[in-house]
């Protein structure tokens, strides 16, 4: 029969050191340890659990049960995230003074088999400790055992409640540390996608290509910089909007300004913060909105200006800006708001996304009004 785990408990403070202790005597006791091998037994797994809080700070205990040479035994493993025992250490002898510290080297001693594994990253440290009684391994056993363990439990609903939030706590920090990692992945991908579609845009010998790239290379460019803004601000879980738009404002330049045109985009912003979606959406709708006013604002010119503004409205929600001093729309154009162009599209679903009304209008330019209303 496999080992089969029991339980495992955190190892983190004095507290925790009484538990393992209460659950190690019931667990000895169950299996028919003499006295003096229960105290011997137990008193080893408190020096190895003492070990993991002292030199490794914390770390956790898990209680299964084995047969060994046809006798049930515990199966105690202790793991830490410490900097490891020195191998010096590791090697010495007792009686040397050198080697492994006095509790561990006399939980080496007490157990039926002492296996330790250290490095930089922790150390585990697995004991066996075998009974004089003879208890084959079986379900019935292992049931009864379990039960003693659920009895500690239900006799003390505040050590177990505690138990349970720090279990809680565990995971949603191990979740945290999940997402940290896929966003950085996430982040890095986006930088690479840029990259490679700037390297393509250069190497085209198509205009036409070479400007869908470049619109492409926009959207990218707006999700990248609020996904960015979105890391550095991830405590507050909000993104600081007047930098998301000049960021985007400045990429876009980067894109589309040459030698023979030279476009200025200003920004307007008050000190504001924004949810990190709602800041993706009106990245991407303020990307789309230039590279529109690129596109079609200054034909036969060589500069122009474009001047973004986002503010809080005053019924709330938010007011956003975008106007150029381009030629604006001839009196037989198509109403930009409902071209069926991917970015007029893209704009339009953001928009409806955030509750939100968009306006165009056509004077000494082209003004594009928004306003958002995100979701709480």
């Amino acid at each position: 029969m496999k080992p089969v785990r029991l339980t495992t408990l955190r190892l983190e403070k004095s507290a925790d050191i009484m538990r393992l202790r209460e659950v190690g005597m019931a667990i000895t006791t169950k299996l028919g340890f003499a006295t003096f091998e229960r105290t011997r037994t137990v008193t080893a797994m408190i020096e190895m659990g003492r070990n993991a809080i002292e030199h490794g700070h914390r770390g956790r205990a898990t209680f299964a049960l084995s047969e060994v040479l046809g006798r049930t035994a515990i199966q105690f493993t202790v793991l830490d995230q410490g900097r490891g025992i020195p191998e010096d250490a590791l090697k010495g002898k007792p009686g040397t003074g050198q080697g492994l510290g006095l509790g561990l080297r006399g939980a080496q001693r007490i157990a039926f088999s002492f296996d330790v594994e250290s490095g930089a990253e922790g150390t585990r440290i697995e004991a066996v400790f075998r009974p004089s009684a003879m208890h084959r391994l079986t379900d019935a056993l292992v049931a009864e055992v379990t039960e003693v363990i659920t009895t500690i439990d239900d006799s003390d609903p505040t050590a177990a409640l505690t138990e349970q939030n720090r279990e809680l706590l565990e995971a949603l920090a191990e979740r945290d540390l999940l997402m940290q990692e896929l966003h950085h992945r996430v982040g890095n991908n986006l930088t690479l996608i840029g990259a490679l579609i700037r390297m393509t845009a250069t190497q085209s010998g198509s205009a036409e290509t070479k400007q869908a790239l470049l619109e492409l290379d926009t959207r990218v460019s707006s999700l990248a910089k609020a996904h960015e803004l979105m890391q550095q601000a991830a405590k507050e879980g909000t993104v600081p909007a007047g930098k998301l738009l000049e960021d985007v404002a400045l990429n876009t330049e980067r894109a589309f300004n040459t030698a023979g045109r030279q476009v200025r985009i200003t920004v307007n912003c008050p000190p504001l913060e924004l949810d990190g979606r709602v800041a993706v959406d009106i990245g991407l709708i303020v990307g789309e909105l230039i590279t529109n006013a690129y596109k079609h604002a200054f034909e036969g010119r060589c500069e122009g200006t474009i001047t973004v503004t986002l503010a809080e409205a005053e019924e709330g929600g938010l007011d956003l800006v975008v106007t150029d001093d381009g030629v604006g729309l001839a009196a037989d154009a198509e109403r930009p708001e409902r071209s069926d162009s991917l970015g007029w599209r893209l704009i339009r679903t953001l928009v409806f996304q955030n509750d939100g009304t968009l306006s165009v209008e056509s004077e000494g330019g082209m003004t594009v009004r928004i306003h958002l209303i995100p979701a709480e």
